[in-house]
């Protein structure tokens, strides 16, 4: 029996080196929580700041295009100081992009083979999709159509990069055209627009970025062609972040419709999102 204890003892001793190291090991798991937490927690609240920052710099924006409405003839790039932190913000006339509500569908087509990637017969497919979309009607006789670019990823073989592609590209606007603006619209539409070709598509930005030079659209096809600007815009502030990289507050703002607060223009959309030091600018 007197063997039997000190055989108990170390038992017993074991048993609390075992409860020791499991509890250890459960307070550094809560540790590393409380740290991701506290992370996440600082990340949220640098990117609140960031998008704060973006907005007062596409309001001021707005206020220049109240007082000179004119100033907007195409895409325009102005640079704005806020708080002394330089942004550049990015006008788009919605006359620029592609309209999934109205589009031609040999846009389309064009858009998810050249931006998409996609080949001929899933491009023609997805095209088909959206065409069938804009047609249905919903229980009210209302046609159903799109109401934001996300309303992509509803549609069968639409994944997340696909969408990321072609978001940039798109607008689910209704009350625009289905053509595109060349002056107005970013490289990658321009792009689409020249089947691919992005030498033609470089130098058409290129040269409605240089004062007194003629932009030659004569190799687009003229059914895709708006001349318009339209009262209706994209504004995408990009804000530089501590890392190298980029946060990008977009509103989308109808120039010509008040705001119940009182504001001379109506913001109708608003995103954010986070690029990387590594991605190139707009």
């Amino acid at each position: 029996m007197p063997a039997a204890r000190p055989r108990a003892q170390g038992m017993a001793l074991i048993a609390v080196l075992w409860i020791v190291a499991a509890l250890s090991l459960v307070v550094t798991g809560l540790v590393k929580t409380a740290r991701d937490e506290i992370r996440q927690v600082s990340a949220n609240q640098r990117a609140l700041s960031s998008d704060a920052l973006g907005l007062a710099a596409i309001n001021q924006v707005l206020q220049q295009i109240q007082v000179k409405p004119t100033a907007v003839t195409g895409l325009t790039m102005v640079p704005v100081q806020f708080a002394g932190v330089p942004i550049q913000v990015q006008v788009i006339p919605l006359t620029g992009l592609i309209n999934l509500n109205s589009a031609p569908a040999g846009l389309l087509n064009r858009l998810f083979t050249v931006a998409g990637g996609l080949a001929a017969g899933p491009a023609e497919a997805l095209t088909n999709q959206v065409m069938a979309q804009r047609q249905a009607r919903d229980g009210a006789g209302a046609t159903v159509g799109f109401d934001a670019p996300e309303d992509l990823l509803q549609l069968p073989g639409v994944g997340y990069e696909l969408y990321a592609r072609l978001a940039p590209l798109v607008v689910a606007d209704r009350r625009t055209t289905g053509g595109v603006n060349p002056l107005a619209a970013p490289v990658g539409v321009l792009k689409v627009l020249a089947g691919g070709d992005e030498a033609m598509a470089l130098q058409i930005d290129a040269a409605r970025r240089t004062p007194g030079a003629g932009v030659d659209t004569s190799r687009f096809d003229g059914g895709w062609l708006d001349q318009t600007i339209g009262n209706r815009f994209w504004l995408i502030a990009r804000v530089p972040q501590a890392d190298g990289g980029w946060l990008l507050s977009l509103r989308g703002v109808d120039v010509a419709a008040g705001s119940r607060d009182g504001l001379p223009w109506q913001i109708f959309a608003a995103r954010r999102w986070l690029e990387p030091a590594a991605s190139a600018p707009l």
